[in-house]
C-alpha cells in the first residue's frame, strides 16, 4: 500500500469516489442529503486549500483504492493550552477493496500523521445507520466520545 498526500492533481480520481460517498449518505438519509452531484474542480481546490487540510490517498498496484479528507483542529484544554486533534471529514474505501485491510492500513497512516502533527486524538462522525463503518471503527479500537441526538419535526 502506498500513501500520497492529495493535491489538485488528484481531482479526477478522488471526485468520483467522493460522489459515491455522498450517494451512500443520501441513500441512508435522504432528508439531509437530497442532491448528489460530483464535486467541481473549483470546490475540490477550495477544499484542499482550507487551513489545516490533509488529504491522504491510498494506492494498491497504482490503483486508487481509498482516500481520506481530514484537517488539524486546535483547541484549548486545562491540561494543555494548545491541543490539536485530527478531524476526519471523509473517508472512503472503494467497494472492491473493502474487507481486505485497505481501510485498516489507511487508518494506520492517519494515526501516523496525527502523531507526527502532535495531535492528541483523532475525531470523526459516523452516521447511526452506517453499521459497517461503526463495526470497522469498533474493530480498530475507537471509542464513542459523545452521541448526537436529533428530534425530527
Amino acid at each position: 500500500m502506498i500513501f500520497k498526500l492529495i493535491d489538485k492533481s488528484c481531482y479526477e480520481k478522488i471526485a468520483p469516489l467522493s460522489l459515491k460517498l455522498a450517494e451512500l449518505h443520501a441513500a441512508q438519509r435522504p432528508d439531509l442529503f437530497q442532491e448528489t452531484k460530483i464535486m467541481s474542480k473549483k470546490e475540490f481546490i477550495k477544499r484542499i486549500k482550507l487551513k489545516g487540510f490533509l488529504g491522504i490517498a491510498a494506492y494498491k498496484n497504482d490503483m486508487l483504492c481509498a482516500y481520506c479528507f481530514c484537517r488539524i483542529k486546535h483547541f484549548k484544554s486545562k491540561q494543555n493550552p494548545d491541543t490539536a486533534s485530527l478531524w476526519i471529514d471523509e473517508i472512503f474505501v472503494k467497494e472492491e477493496y473493502r474487507r481486505n485491510g485497505v481501510g485498516t492500513a489507511l487508518f494506520e497512516e492517519i494515526k501516523r500523521i496525527a502523531k507526527e502533527k502532535d495531535c492528541a486524538i483523532i475525531e470523526f462522525d459516523v452516521w447511526e445507520l452506517n453499521d459497517a463503518a461503526k463495526k470497522f471503527y469498533d474493530e480498530l479500537g475507537c471509542k464513542t466520545q459523545r452521541t448526537l441526538k436529533e428530534y425530527k419535526l
